[in-house]
């Protein structure tokens, strides 16, 4: 049997070792690579900030002027609509109170109508005011005298410092002299001056009977 040549066993010896050495620096190379990633970047500074340039204050200025145009056109466009609903309000008041000047007029032209003048003092002694009727005849006329006076003798004026206050009332005169109020067809606007018309028609009742029943209105004004 042959012994093993000791030359050749080192020489192997030392090239096994080569070999597992080498190994060994790769895989330490390896694994001492990290890949460390990107940092994540927050910015807590406004843009207008940063952007120092002049084209960036020009872009910043304009859009400032913007705003502020299109804070005024809002404003303008508001007041505009405003003073366009009170235009319409004032409007619809105005047709209003021609329709109501209108319908008094043609209730004058229906229907006989008589006028009561307030005295200077309410309660007064003085002669009523003549009626201001389209009667036919002295017996109207007549008619509407008397019942007039009765009416204005009832008539208590309250004390009110205006003078372009009026309120008219439509009347249904009974045969035997009952009367009834039908409408207030224009109030004065005052709880007053209205209660004490209608408290004088109350009390005025019965009237002189009339030639026939009839429906008649009354003005009552200072």
């Amino acid at each position: 049997m042959r012994e093993p040549n000791l030359q050749k066993t080192a020489l192997l010896s030392a090239a096994l070792h080569a070999i597992v050495f080498l190994i060994t620096v790769l895989i330490l190379k390896q694994s001492s690579h990290f890949v460390v990633p990107s940092p994540y970047t927050v910015s807590l500074v406004s843009p207008n900030v940063l952007n120092t340039s002049p084209t960036g204050r020009g872009e910043s200025l304009r859009v400032s002027r913007d705003s502020a145009e299109s804070m005024a056109r809002t404003s303008r466009d508001m007041k505009s609509k405003r003073e366009t609903l009170e235009e319409r309000q004032s409007i619809k008041e105005k047709i209003s109170a021609l329709e109501a000047k209108k319908k008094i007029r043609k209730m004058v032209e229906l229907r006989n109508m008589i006028s009561l003048k307030a005295g200077t003092a309410g309660r007064s002694t003085q002669t009523a005011s003549a009626p201001s009727s389209h009667a036919k005849g002295d017996l109207f006329d007549d008619y509407y005298r008397k019942i007039t006076k009765e009416i204005w003798q009832q008539w208590v004026y309250p004390s009110t410092s205006r003078k372009d206050i009026e309120a008219i009332v439509s009347i249904r005169i009974l045969k035997d002299g009952t009367t009834l109020v039908q409408k207030v067809e224009k109030s004065s606007g005052n709880a007053l001056f209205d209660k004490a018309a209608l408290k004088a028609l109350a009390k005025a009742s019965p009237l002189e009977p009339p030639p026939h029943e009839m429906v008649i209105v009354v003005w009552f004004y200072p």
